[in-house]
């Protein structure tokens, strides 16, 4: 199995040119209006919500804010899917629409927090469409038996990667995501450079981390928190030492992005995929020929 990262390149209001979800989750902050406690406003300057703290707030721009009269909340609807979360979803009944023209070459992307039937990739060089590709997001891992088969019900994959495809400089990507019927979803998108680290090693594992916790009621009783889970995935990869600087530098990219990696090759993925970020990188050389490098790797609920 080969190791891979996607190291993100940034999306902002250069690089998306359309969506066809509205920024209009609530009213533009006014700076004539004046606003009670609790009352929400949007800044489509920085694609975020912001919550009054007190009434009679009047000319107080949130962005300027030291948090004394706005509390910032989340981004917009649109821009949740290039907010570095991914249980923060952008949602749009049937269907989710982005077009995106890189500023940088972009061969890959990956979608998570995906409720979708298909997701279409599409690459245009001006009116010619020189990339289209449609697939569909049933998951039949989960059939496991004859049963599960006939009366399991459909399960659809939460997430897509994808490299390959000729994302370069000026070209419109456009992204359908797809749930007809239904609400369709996304978590987060990274969009960006294909970069192969390195050989998987044996063994490698997947922790399951989870964030609930146990806490007491105002009679001692005990009540469990739920605060989701993620995953840490811990693995050694095998690089020619001759590529060590560019592995390093690779790392040092990514550092602080929420960064997509998987693994490629014939061999299934057994759960190392995901949204995350490079926790720890140990740099071992062995002169002789190929150095044994560990990662670990944290996903982003």
């Amino acid at each position: 199995m080969d190791f891979n990262i996607i190291a993100p390149m940034p999306v902002s209001e250069v690089e998306l040119i359309a969506s066809n979800i509205p920024e209009d989750d609530h009213p533009d902050w006014d700076s004539a209006a004046t606003y009670d406690q609790g009352v929400r406003v949007i800044s489509t300057l920085s694609h975020r919500i912001y919550e009054s703290l007190v009434d009679n707030n009047q000319g107080h721009d949130p962005l300027g804010d030291d948090g004394s009269h706005w509390l910032e909340i989340s981004a917009t609807n649109r821009w949740r899917a290039f907010d570095q979360r991914r249980s923060n979803t952008a949602k749009q009944a049937d269907r989710i629409t982005y077009s995106v023209v890189p500023t940088q070459d972009c061969d890959a992307i990956a979608l998570f927090g995906l409720t979708a039937g298909t997701v279409r990739i599409e690459v245009w060089d001006g009116a010619a469409r020189i990339y289209d590709q449609s697939f569909a997001m049933a998951d039949t891992g989960h059939v496991v038996s004859a049963y599960t088969w006939f009366f399991g019900g459909v399960v659809y994959a939460r997430q897509k990667v994808l490299n390959g495809f000729p994302g370069y400089i000026g070209h419109r990507i456009d992204i359908t995501i797809d749930a007809t019927g239904a609400m369709a979803e996304v978590g987060h998108i990274v969009m960006g450079r294909n970069n192969l680290l390195g050989r998987v090693r044996n063994r490698p594992t997947v922790q399951f981390v989870s964030h609930s916790r146990k806490g007491y009621d105002d009679f001692g009783n005990e009540i469990l928190v739920k605060r989701g889970s993620t995953r840490k995935v811990d693995l050694s990869l095998l690089v020619p030492t001759h590529q060590a600087q560019r592995v390093m530098d690779i790392v040092a990219e990514v550092d602080g992005l929420a960064t997509a990696f998987y693994v490629s090759g014939d061999a299934p993925s057994f759960g190392i995929e995901g949204l995350g970020f490079v926790d720890d990188h140990s740099q071992p050389i062995d002169v002789a020929g190929e150095s044994v490098f560990p990662l670990i790797l944290k996903t982003l609920k």
